[in-house]
C-alpha cells in the first residue's frame, strides 16, 4: 500500500469515527463531577493493606486533598 492510499485508509477511519468519539466525550463529560459537587464516597486499602479507608469517613472534619497522578 503506497502512502497516499495509507493516508486515505486513515482520514476515512478519523471521519468514521469521530461523531462516536464526540458522543461519547459528552455523556462522560455530563457524568463528571463539576467544581463544587460532594466527591462521590470510596474506600481504599491504607499503605499497610490491613485497613480500609473511607473517605465519607473524613467528611466534616479535616480537609481531604486528592492528587492524581505520578511523582515519578
Amino acid at each position: 500500500m503506497n502512502v497516499l492510499a495509507e493516508l486515505l485508509s486513515d482520514v476515512k477511519f478519523i471521519v468514521q469515527y469521530r461523531k462516536k468519539y464526540v458522543r461519547l466525550q459528552k455523556d462522560l463529560d455530563s457524568r463528571a463531577p463539576k467544581a463544587g459537587d460532594l466527591a462521590p464516597d470510596f474506600s481504599l486499602s491504607d499503605v499497610t493493606g490491613k485497613m480500609n479507608v473511607r473517605l465519607s469517613d473524613f467528611r466534616g472534619k479535616k480537609p481531604v486533598a486528592l492528587v492524581f497522578g505520578s511523582y515519578t
